[in-house]
C-alpha cells in the first residue's frame, strides 16, 4: 500500500512592505492647495477679527468677504491690493498658505516658481495665475492671465490699483482699455506700460483667449481706499 503524499494548500504570498507602501501612497487623499478664503480664514484667527473688522480696516463689504471665505466669489487685483493693505500685509501672504513659513527678508533672497505652478484665482472669464508668492514684501507682482472676455460687458470693467504695470503679450492678441487712451491692440511679442491708477482692463477681441505676462509695481505710499472707482464684483 503507498501512501498518498498531499501538497500542502498554497499560501498567498504576502506582499512586500515597499510595495504595500507604495499602494498606501497613492491611495492617501491629495492635499488641496489652500483657497483665498482658507487664507484669509486663517489670518482673521490668528489676528481674532472678525468680518465686521475686515471690512472697517479694507472697505471691503463684509458680505464679499463672506462669499471670498465660502469660495463663492474671487477678487479683481484691486481689490486684492485693497484688502492686504487693509490688514497691513503683502499680497503674498495673503495668497500663501496659512501654515507657510515666514520668508527671509535678506536682500539676497531669492524664490522660483516651476512651470505650470502658482497661485490661481479665477474672476469671471479670467483665470489669474499668480507667481513667486512665497515672497512677501515685493515690489512687484508678477502674474500670468488668461484673457477670455471679448467685450467690456464680458470683462470686470474697468479697475484701477496703486503703482504701475507692465504687460507682455505671450499669446493671441489682446486690446488693452484705459480711460484716458483710445483702445490698444497688442499682439504676441508686443508689450505696453503705464500708470494702473488709470482705469483699465485687458479683452481679448477676437475670440480666441489671450495670454499676458503682467507685473505690478506696488506703491506702499497710496491709500488702499478708493483704489477702484467701480462696485465690488
Amino acid at each position: 500500500m503507498t501512501k498518498k503524499t498531499t501538497k500542502a494548500a498554497a499560501r498567498p504570498s504576502k506582499p512586500p512592505a515597499k510595495a504595500m507602501a507604495r499602494v498606501a501612497a497613492k491611495l492617501q487623499p491629495i492635499k488641496q492647495a489652500p483657497t483665498l478664503g482658507d487664507c484669509l480664514r486663517a489670518i482673521r484667527a490668528k489676528r481674532g477679527m472678525t468680518l465686521a473688522d475686515v471690512s472697517a480696516v479694507s472697505g471691503l463689504a463684509r458680505s464679499t468677504l463672506s462669499r471670498v471665505e465660502s469660495g463663492q466669489l474671487s477678487l479683481t487685483y484691486d481689490k486684492l491690493v485693497q484688502l492686504s493693505h487693509g490688514l497691513s500685509i503683502d499680497l503674498a501672504e495673503l495668497l500663501s498658505s496659512p501654515n507657510a513659513p515666514a520668508p527671509n527678508a535678506a536682500l539676497t533672497r531669492r524664490t522660483f516658481t516651476p512651470k505650470g505652478s502658482g497661485k490661481t484665482l479665477t474672476v469671471g472669464d479670467t483665470v489669474y495665475r499668480y507667481m513667486c508668492t512665497e515672497m512677501s514684501a515685493k515690489r512687484m507682482t508678477p502674474m500670468v492671465a488668461e484673457i477670455h472676455a471679448r467685450t467690456l460687458e464680458e470683462s470686470n470693467g474697468l479697475l484701477a490699483h496703486p503703482g504701475e504695470e507692465f504687460t507682455y503679450v505671450l499669446a493671441g492678441t489682446v486690446e488693452l482699455h484705459t480711460e484716458f487712451y483710445e483702445p490698444l491692440l497688442l499682439e504676441a511679442g508686443a508689450c505696453v506700460y503705464f500708470d494702473s491708477t488709470m482705469r483699465h482692463t485687458y479683452l481679448a477681441p477676437s475670440g480666441t483667449p489671450g495670454k499676458i505676462l503682467c507685473v505690478c509695481s506696488v506703491n506702499t505710499t497710496t491709500a488702499p481706499h478708493g483704489t477702484s472707482r467701480t462696485q465690488d464684483k
